[in-house]
Protein backbone atom coordinates (compact mmCIF):
# COMPACT_ATOMS: atom_id res chain seq x y z
CA UNK A 1 0.00 0.00 0.00
CA UNK A 2 3.16 2.04 0.51
CA UNK A 3 4.34 2.21 -3.19
CA UNK A 4 0.42 2.62 -3.79
CA UNK A 5 0.33 5.80 -1.81
CA UNK A 6 3.78 6.87 -3.45
CA UNK A 7 2.48 6.14 -7.35
CA UNK A 8 -0.74 7.76 -7.07
CA UNK A 9 -1.03 10.42 -4.27
CA UNK A 10 -4.41 10.89 -3.78
CA UNK A 11 -4.41 15.14 -3.90
CA UNK A 12 -2.88 15.08 -7.56
CA UNK A 13 -4.42 11.27 -8.60
CA UNK A 14 -7.59 11.26 -10.83
CA UNK A 15 -8.12 7.85 -10.42
CA UNK A 16 -10.65 6.91 -8.41
CA UNK A 17 -10.55 3.59 -5.92
CA UNK A 18 -12.40 1.56 -7.64
CA UNK A 19 -11.47 1.41 -10.96
CA UNK A 20 -7.71 1.07 -9.19
CA UNK A 21 -8.42 -2.02 -7.85
CA UNK A 22 -10.63 -3.35 -10.36
CA UNK A 23 -7.24 -2.96 -12.60
CA UNK A 24 -4.97 -4.44 -10.10
CA UNK A 25 -7.62 -7.39 -9.15
CA UNK A 26 -7.91 -8.30 -13.24
CA UNK A 27 -4.05 -7.82 -13.50
CA UNK A 28 -3.54 -10.34 -10.47
CA UNK A 29 -6.48 -13.05 -11.42
CA UNK A 30 -5.59 -12.97 -15.11
CA UNK A 31 -2.12 -14.35 -14.05
CA UNK A 32 -2.89 -16.83 -10.99
CA UNK A 33 -2.81 -20.03 -12.89
CA UNK A 34 -1.76 -22.94 -10.80
CA UNK A 35 -2.00 -25.28 -13.84
CA UNK A 36 0.42 -23.22 -16.17
CA UNK A 37 3.59 -24.75 -15.15
CA UNK A 38 2.67 -28.21 -15.18
CA UNK A 39 0.74 -28.43 -18.50
CA UNK A 40 3.41 -30.57 -20.11
CA UNK A 41 3.39 -32.92 -17.80
CA UNK A 42 -0.30 -32.97 -17.45
CA UNK A 43 -1.09 -33.10 -21.05
CA UNK A 44 1.24 -36.58 -21.26
CA UNK A 45 0.42 -38.39 -18.08
CA UNK A 46 -3.06 -37.75 -17.75
CA UNK A 47 -4.17 -37.04 -21.32
CA UNK A 48 -1.67 -39.74 -23.15
CA UNK A 49 -0.03 -37.32 -25.65
CA UNK A 50 3.20 -37.97 -26.17
CA UNK A 51 6.40 -35.37 -25.68
CA UNK A 52 6.76 -35.20 -29.24
CA UNK A 53 3.13 -34.64 -30.17
CA UNK A 54 3.39 -31.63 -26.91
CA UNK A 55 6.10 -30.03 -28.28
CA UNK A 56 5.59 -30.15 -32.11
CA UNK A 57 1.59 -31.04 -33.09
CA UNK A 58 0.27 -28.75 -30.12
CA UNK A 59 2.30 -25.97 -28.44
CA UNK A 60 3.78 -23.86 -31.98
CA UNK A 61 0.48 -23.52 -32.52
CA UNK A 62 -0.47 -21.10 -29.75
CA UNK A 63 2.84 -19.00 -30.87
CA UNK A 64 1.46 -18.45 -34.87
CA UNK A 65 -2.07 -17.88 -33.25
CA UNK A 66 -0.77 -15.20 -30.66
CA UNK A 67 0.72 -13.97 -34.23
CA UNK A 68 -1.99 -13.17 -36.00
CA UNK A 69 -4.21 -11.96 -33.02
CA UNK A 70 -1.70 -9.52 -32.86
CA UNK A 71 -1.95 -7.87 -35.70
CA UNK A 72 -5.77 -8.03 -35.75
CA UNK A 73 -5.51 -6.27 -32.21
CA UNK A 74 -5.75 -2.91 -33.06
CA UNK A 75 -8.69 -3.22 -35.99
CA UNK A 76 -10.57 -5.21 -33.07
CA UNK A 77 -10.01 -2.38 -30.05
CA UNK A 78 -11.13 0.30 -32.60
CA UNK A 79 -13.81 -1.61 -33.85
CA UNK A 80 -15.34 -2.84 -30.96
CA UNK A 81 -13.45 -1.06 -28.14
CA UNK A 82 -10.74 -2.03 -25.76
CA UNK A 83 -13.33 -3.69 -22.87
CA UNK A 84 -14.92 -5.88 -25.61
CA UNK A 85 -11.79 -7.21 -26.66
CA UNK A 86 -10.75 -7.60 -22.96
CA UNK A 87 -13.75 -9.21 -21.95
CA UNK A 88 -13.53 -11.59 -25.20
CA UNK A 89 -9.62 -12.47 -24.02
CA UNK A 90 -10.39 -12.96 -20.31
CA UNK A 91 -13.24 -15.75 -21.49
CA UNK A 92 -10.65 -16.76 -23.83
CA UNK A 93 -8.34 -17.92 -21.29
CA UNK A 94 -10.97 -19.68 -19.31
CA UNK A 95 -12.38 -21.93 -22.22
CA UNK A 96 -8.54 -22.51 -22.97
CA UNK A 97 -8.24 -24.59 -19.61
CA UNK A 98 -11.32 -25.60 -19.86
CA UNK A 99 -10.73 -27.38 -22.95
CA UNK A 100 -7.34 -28.72 -22.00
CA UNK A 101 -9.19 -30.14 -18.73
CA UNK A 102 -12.42 -32.01 -20.94
CA UNK A 103 -10.97 -32.36 -24.00
CA UNK A 104 -9.38 -35.60 -25.29
CA UNK A 105 -8.38 -35.43 -28.97
CA UNK A 106 -5.68 -34.28 -30.85
CA UNK A 107 -7.51 -31.70 -32.71
CA UNK A 108 -9.22 -29.79 -29.03
CA UNK A 109 -5.86 -29.37 -27.65
CA UNK A 110 -4.90 -28.02 -30.59
CA UNK A 111 -7.75 -25.90 -30.47
CA UNK A 112 -6.86 -24.80 -27.02
CA UNK A 113 -3.54 -23.33 -28.12
CA UNK A 114 -5.42 -21.20 -30.71
CA UNK A 115 -7.59 -19.97 -27.57
CA UNK A 116 -4.86 -19.44 -25.64
CA UNK A 117 -3.20 -17.55 -28.57
CA UNK A 118 -5.88 -15.03 -28.48
CA UNK A 119 -6.07 -14.72 -24.61
CA UNK A 120 -2.36 -13.60 -24.91
CA UNK A 121 -2.48 -11.38 -27.62
CA UNK A 122 -5.74 -9.69 -25.64
CA UNK A 123 -2.94 -8.58 -23.28
CA UNK A 124 -2.07 -6.11 -25.32
CA UNK A 125 -5.40 -4.22 -25.32
CA UNK A 126 -5.13 -4.11 -20.98
CA UNK A 127 -2.36 -2.41 -21.66
CA UNK A 128 -3.39 -0.17 -23.72
CA UNK A 129 -7.13 0.34 -22.26
CA UNK A 130 -4.51 1.66 -18.91
CA UNK A 131 -3.34 4.28 -20.77
CA UNK A 132 -6.89 5.68 -21.83
CA UNK A 133 -7.97 5.78 -18.71
CA UNK A 134 -5.42 7.67 -16.67
CA UNK A 135 -3.85 10.84 -17.50
CA UNK A 136 -0.63 10.93 -19.07
CA UNK A 137 1.39 12.09 -15.72
CA UNK A 138 0.40 8.51 -13.98
CA UNK A 139 1.13 6.45 -17.34
CA UNK A 140 4.48 5.07 -15.15
CA UNK A 141 2.63 4.39 -12.09
CA UNK A 142 -0.40 2.61 -13.36
CA UNK A 143 2.26 0.63 -15.81
CA UNK A 144 4.23 -0.05 -13.19
CA UNK A 145 1.92 -1.04 -11.07
CA UNK A 146 -0.13 -3.53 -12.94
CA UNK A 147 3.10 -5.22 -14.14
CA UNK A 148 4.23 -5.95 -10.66
CA UNK A 149 0.89 -7.30 -9.35
CA UNK A 150 1.04 -9.45 -12.94
CA UNK A 151 4.34 -10.70 -12.45
CA UNK A 152 4.12 -11.28 -8.26
CA UNK A 153 0.78 -13.43 -9.30
CA UNK A 154 2.39 -15.42 -11.67
CA UNK A 155 5.27 -16.04 -8.93
CA UNK A 156 2.94 -16.96 -6.40
CA UNK A 157 0.87 -19.52 -8.72
CA UNK A 158 4.17 -20.90 -9.39
CA UNK A 159 5.27 -21.51 -6.04
CA UNK A 160 1.70 -22.57 -5.09
CA UNK A 161 1.81 -25.39 -7.89
CA UNK A 162 4.80 -26.87 -7.33
CA UNK A 163 3.87 -27.21 -3.59
CA UNK A 164 1.02 -28.93 -4.70
CA UNK A 165 3.45 -31.13 -6.99
CA UNK A 166 5.54 -32.00 -3.93
CA UNK A 167 2.15 -32.91 -2.13
CA UNK A 168 1.58 -34.86 -4.54
CA UNK A 169 -2.07 -33.28 -4.92
CA UNK A 170 -4.11 -34.42 -8.25
CA UNK A 171 -3.99 -32.29 -11.13
CA UNK A 172 -7.73 -31.37 -10.77
CA UNK A 173 -6.88 -29.01 -8.02
CA UNK A 174 -4.86 -27.05 -9.89
CA UNK A 175 -7.61 -26.83 -12.35
CA UNK A 176 -10.24 -25.45 -9.67
CA UNK A 177 -7.87 -23.47 -8.49
CA UNK A 178 -7.02 -21.76 -12.09
CA UNK A 179 -10.27 -21.72 -12.85
CA UNK A 180 -11.65 -19.64 -9.83
CA UNK A 181 -8.59 -17.20 -10.43
CA UNK A 182 -9.96 -16.75 -14.17
CA UNK A 183 -13.93 -16.21 -12.96
CA UNK A 184 -12.45 -13.28 -11.09
CA UNK A 185 -10.75 -12.07 -14.06
CA UNK A 186 -13.96 -12.50 -16.25
CA UNK A 187 -16.14 -10.54 -13.81
CA UNK A 188 -13.31 -7.98 -13.36
CA UNK A 189 -13.14 -7.54 -16.87
CA UNK A 190 -17.43 -7.61 -17.41
CA UNK A 191 -17.09 -4.62 -14.33
CA UNK A 192 -14.46 -2.42 -16.37
CA UNK A 193 -15.37 1.35 -17.25
CA UNK A 194 -16.41 1.58 -21.23
CA UNK A 195 -13.62 3.67 -23.29
CA UNK A 196 -13.60 5.91 -25.56
CA UNK A 197 -12.28 4.03 -28.77
CA UNK A 198 -16.29 3.36 -28.99
CA UNK A 199 -16.82 6.64 -30.04
CA UNK A 200 -14.42 9.01 -30.70
CA UNK A 201 -11.40 6.72 -31.93
CA UNK A 202 -13.22 3.63 -33.45
CA UNK A 203 -14.73 6.52 -35.79
CA UNK A 204 -11.80 8.17 -36.97
CA UNK A 205 -10.10 4.94 -37.41
CA UNK A 206 -12.58 3.47 -39.66
CA UNK A 207 -12.76 6.59 -41.64
CA UNK A 208 -8.62 5.69 -42.30
CA UNK A 209 -9.87 2.21 -43.56
CA UNK A 210 -12.15 3.29 -46.24
CA UNK A 211 -9.37 6.07 -47.26
CA UNK A 212 -5.97 4.88 -48.48
CA UNK A 213 -4.48 8.37 -47.79
CA UNK A 214 -6.07 8.66 -44.25
CA UNK A 215 -4.52 5.23 -42.98
CA UNK A 216 -1.07 6.27 -44.76
CA UNK A 217 -1.49 9.16 -42.55
CA UNK A 218 -2.64 8.17 -39.40
CA UNK A 219 0.61 5.07 -39.43
CA UNK A 220 2.94 8.06 -40.52
CA UNK A 221 1.53 10.20 -37.20
CA UNK A 222 1.43 7.36 -34.92
CA UNK A 223 5.42 6.42 -35.92
CA UNK A 224 6.32 10.52 -36.35
CA UNK A 225 9.65 11.40 -34.70
CA UNK A 226 12.90 9.43 -34.69
CA UNK A 227 12.43 8.62 -30.82
CA UNK A 228 9.69 6.49 -31.39
CA UNK A 229 10.47 4.71 -33.86
CA UNK A 230 14.24 3.80 -32.48
CA UNK A 231 12.51 2.64 -29.21
CA UNK A 232 9.72 0.84 -31.24
CA UNK A 233 12.87 -1.29 -32.91
CA UNK A 234 14.30 -1.95 -29.20
CA UNK A 235 10.83 -2.89 -27.74
CA UNK A 236 10.72 -5.66 -30.55
CA UNK A 237 14.11 -6.49 -30.33
CA UNK A 238 13.85 -7.10 -26.51
CA UNK A 239 10.78 -8.46 -26.81
CA UNK A 240 11.99 -11.34 -28.95
CA UNK A 241 15.63 -11.45 -26.98
CA UNK A 242 13.73 -12.14 -24.18
CA UNK A 243 11.28 -14.74 -24.67
CA UNK A 244 13.80 -16.86 -26.44
CA UNK A 245 16.11 -16.84 -23.14
CA UNK A 246 12.94 -17.42 -20.82
CA UNK A 247 11.60 -20.27 -24.07
CA UNK A 248 15.15 -22.00 -23.42
CA UNK A 249 15.89 -21.15 -20.30
CA UNK A 250 14.81 -24.56 -18.41
CA UNK A 251 16.34 -26.76 -21.16
CA UNK A 252 19.64 -24.98 -20.41
CA UNK A 253 19.29 -25.69 -16.44
CA UNK A 254 18.23 -29.53 -17.62
CA UNK A 255 21.43 -29.83 -19.71
CA UNK A 256 23.92 -28.42 -17.23
CA UNK A 257 22.15 -30.64 -13.74
CA UNK A 258 19.44 -33.14 -14.59
CA UNK A 259 18.89 -33.64 -11.02
CA UNK A 260 18.23 -29.92 -9.82
CA UNK A 261 14.77 -30.23 -8.71
CA UNK A 262 14.76 -25.48 -7.92
CA UNK A 263 13.86 -24.68 -11.55
CA UNK A 264 10.44 -23.83 -10.67
CA UNK A 265 11.63 -22.03 -7.74
CA UNK A 266 13.85 -20.03 -9.87
CA UNK A 267 11.38 -18.88 -12.66
CA UNK A 268 9.32 -17.41 -9.52
CA UNK A 269 12.33 -16.15 -8.80
CA UNK A 270 12.91 -14.74 -12.36
CA UNK A 271 8.71 -12.92 -12.22
CA UNK A 272 9.87 -12.07 -8.82
CA UNK A 273 13.00 -10.05 -10.27
CA UNK A 274 10.69 -8.77 -12.85
CA UNK A 275 7.72 -7.52 -10.45
CA UNK A 276 10.68 -5.74 -8.34
CA UNK A 277 12.00 -4.27 -11.88
CA UNK A 278 8.63 -3.07 -12.62
CA UNK A 279 8.53 -1.57 -9.23
CA UNK A 280 11.71 0.31 -9.36
CA UNK A 281 10.59 1.54 -12.79
CA UNK A 282 8.14 4.53 -11.34
CA UNK A 283 10.92 5.86 -9.18
CA UNK A 284 13.67 5.36 -12.30
CA UNK A 285 11.21 7.44 -14.59
CA UNK A 286 12.72 11.00 -14.94
CA UNK A 287 16.70 9.09 -14.48
CA UNK A 288 16.05 7.30 -17.37
CA UNK A 289 14.21 10.46 -19.60
CA UNK A 290 17.62 12.30 -18.32
CA UNK A 291 19.54 9.30 -20.33
CA UNK A 292 17.83 9.53 -23.62
CA UNK A 293 18.76 6.12 -25.68
CA UNK A 294 21.46 5.21 -23.65
CA UNK A 295 20.00 3.32 -20.34
CA UNK A 296 18.55 1.11 -23.77
CA UNK A 297 21.41 0.58 -25.27
CA UNK A 298 23.26 -0.38 -21.98
CA UNK A 299 20.29 -2.82 -21.55
CA UNK A 300 20.83 -4.65 -24.37
CA UNK A 301 24.68 -4.85 -24.11
CA UNK A 302 24.49 -5.96 -20.87
CA UNK A 303 21.97 -9.06 -21.80
CA UNK A 304 24.15 -9.78 -24.33
CA UNK A 305 27.00 -10.17 -22.13
CA UNK A 306 24.98 -12.16 -19.41
CA UNK A 307 23.47 -14.92 -22.25
CA UNK A 308 27.16 -15.37 -23.58
CA UNK A 309 28.07 -16.48 -20.01
CA UNK A 310 25.29 -18.42 -19.89
CA UNK A 311 26.27 -19.78 -22.63
CA UNK A 312 30.11 -20.93 -21.56
CA UNK A 313 28.87 -21.48 -17.27
CA UNK A 314 28.95 -25.26 -15.99
CA UNK A 315 27.69 -24.24 -12.97
CA UNK A 316 24.35 -24.10 -12.29
CA UNK A 317 23.84 -21.96 -9.67
CA UNK A 318 25.71 -19.28 -11.50
CA UNK A 319 23.13 -19.16 -14.30
CA UNK A 320 20.16 -19.14 -12.12
CA UNK A 321 20.98 -16.08 -11.21
CA UNK A 322 21.76 -14.85 -14.48
CA UNK A 323 18.84 -16.19 -16.02
CA UNK A 324 16.84 -13.56 -12.82
CA UNK A 325 19.47 -10.99 -13.45
CA UNK A 326 18.13 -11.27 -16.86
CA UNK A 327 14.51 -11.05 -16.32
CA UNK A 328 14.82 -7.95 -13.91
CA UNK A 329 16.79 -6.03 -16.54
CA UNK A 330 13.90 -6.77 -19.15
CA UNK A 331 10.99 -5.87 -17.24
CA UNK A 332 12.43 -2.83 -16.01
CA UNK A 333 13.36 -1.15 -18.89
CA UNK A 334 9.94 -2.60 -20.78
CA UNK A 335 8.29 -0.59 -18.32
CA UNK A 336 10.16 2.43 -18.72
CA UNK A 337 10.13 1.83 -22.55
CA UNK A 338 6.21 1.32 -22.77
CA UNK A 339 5.20 4.39 -21.02
CA UNK A 340 8.67 6.63 -22.83
CA UNK A 341 6.44 5.75 -26.04
CA UNK A 342 2.71 6.35 -24.89
CA UNK A 343 4.29 10.21 -24.20
CA UNK A 344 6.09 10.30 -27.80
CA UNK A 345 2.89 9.29 -29.47
CA UNK A 346 1.02 12.10 -30.37
CA UNK A 347 -2.16 10.70 -31.58
CA UNK A 348 -2.65 8.34 -29.07
CA UNK A 349 -3.64 5.66 -30.45
CA UNK A 350 -2.25 3.08 -28.15
CA UNK A 351 -3.04 0.10 -29.35
CA UNK A 352 -2.10 0.50 -32.57
CA UNK A 353 1.39 1.23 -32.25
CA UNK A 354 1.39 -1.93 -29.45
CA UNK A 355 0.28 -4.27 -31.33
CA UNK A 356 2.45 -3.52 -34.22
CA UNK A 357 5.46 -3.37 -32.23
CA UNK A 358 4.69 -6.65 -30.43
CA UNK A 359 3.77 -8.43 -33.74
CA UNK A 360 7.00 -7.01 -35.15
CA UNK A 361 8.70 -8.79 -31.95
CA UNK A 362 6.91 -12.11 -32.01
CA UNK A 363 7.89 -12.51 -35.70
CA UNK A 364 11.33 -11.90 -34.84
CA UNK A 365 11.22 -14.57 -32.60
CA UNK A 366 9.72 -16.85 -34.86
CA UNK A 367 12.04 -16.09 -37.27
CA UNK A 368 14.91 -16.69 -34.78
CA UNK A 369 13.37 -19.89 -33.30
CA UNK A 370 13.18 -21.69 -36.63
CA UNK A 371 16.68 -20.57 -37.55
CA UNK A 372 17.70 -22.63 -34.49
CA UNK A 373 15.70 -25.42 -35.30
CA UNK A 374 17.34 -25.57 -38.27
CA UNK A 375 20.47 -25.69 -36.96
CA UNK A 376 20.00 -27.89 -34.48
CA UNK A 377 22.97 -26.00 -32.02
CA UNK A 378 23.59 -27.30 -28.28
CA UNK A 379 21.34 -25.43 -25.99
CA UNK A 380 24.77 -23.92 -24.79
CA UNK A 381 25.59 -22.86 -28.02
CA UNK A 382 21.78 -21.22 -28.90
CA UNK A 383 22.82 -19.36 -25.64
CA UNK A 384 25.89 -18.21 -27.29
CA UNK A 385 24.13 -16.93 -30.37
CA UNK A 386 21.37 -14.97 -27.91
CA UNK A 387 24.49 -13.04 -26.78
CA UNK A 388 25.71 -12.55 -30.58
CA UNK A 389 22.24 -11.23 -31.22
CA UNK A 390 21.94 -8.48 -28.46
CA UNK A 391 25.30 -7.73 -29.22
CA UNK A 392 24.78 -6.88 -32.84
CA UNK A 393 21.67 -5.25 -31.80
CA UNK A 394 23.69 -3.37 -29.15
CA UNK A 395 25.59 -2.07 -32.13
CA UNK A 396 22.96 -1.23 -34.53
CA UNK A 397 21.45 1.24 -31.93
CA UNK A 398 24.60 2.68 -31.40
CA UNK A 399 24.78 3.61 -34.59
CA UNK A 400 20.96 4.64 -34.93
CA UNK A 401 21.15 6.82 -32.25
CA UNK A 402 24.61 8.69 -32.95
CA UNK A 403 23.06 9.12 -36.22
CA UNK A 404 20.06 10.34 -35.15
CA UNK A 405 21.41 12.94 -33.12
CA UNK A 406 22.82 14.52 -36.23
CA UNK A 407 19.99 14.75 -38.36
CA UNK A 408 17.17 14.41 -35.74
CA UNK A 409 13.12 14.74 -36.68
CA UNK A 410 11.75 17.31 -34.66
CA UNK A 411 8.40 16.44 -33.35
CA UNK A 412 5.18 16.96 -33.97
CA UNK A 413 4.11 20.70 -32.88
CA UNK A 414 -0.19 20.42 -32.31
CA UNK A 415 -0.87 19.10 -28.37
CA UNK A 416 -3.09 15.37 -28.12
CA UNK A 417 -6.50 15.86 -27.08
CA UNK A 418 -6.95 14.78 -23.87
CA UNK A 419 -8.53 11.32 -22.97
CA UNK A 420 -9.33 11.56 -19.64
CA UNK A 421 -12.96 12.03 -19.09
CA UNK A 422 -16.20 10.63 -17.31
CA UNK A 423 -16.46 6.93 -17.62
CA UNK A 424 -19.66 4.72 -17.49
CA UNK A 425 -20.06 1.45 -16.12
Amino acid sequence: MAFLRRAFPSQSSSISTSLLLLLLLYSFSSQFLPIEPYMVPYLTTVKHFTNFQVTVDIFPLSVYAQLVFTLLMAPACLYLSHKVVIVLGAFGILLTYFIAWMGESLLSMQFMQVTYGFGAATRLAFSSYTFLVVPEEEYQAMTSVTTTTSLLSFMFASELSQLLAFEKIPYVAFFVLTFISLGVCCSMALLLPKDRSSSLFSTSFAHCFNDDEGLVRTLKKTWHGRDLQILSLWWAVAYAGFSLVQNYGTNLFYAIDSNSKLNGHIIAASQAAGSLGAFCAVYLENFASQRGMIIYVMGLAFMAILCVFMGISARIWVVYLIYVTISGIYQTLACLLTVRCGHLLSNKQFILLFSFNSFTGLLLETILQAVLEISRLSVFAQFSVFGGFFSLATMVFIFLCFFGRSSGTPELESEPEPLVSEWTY
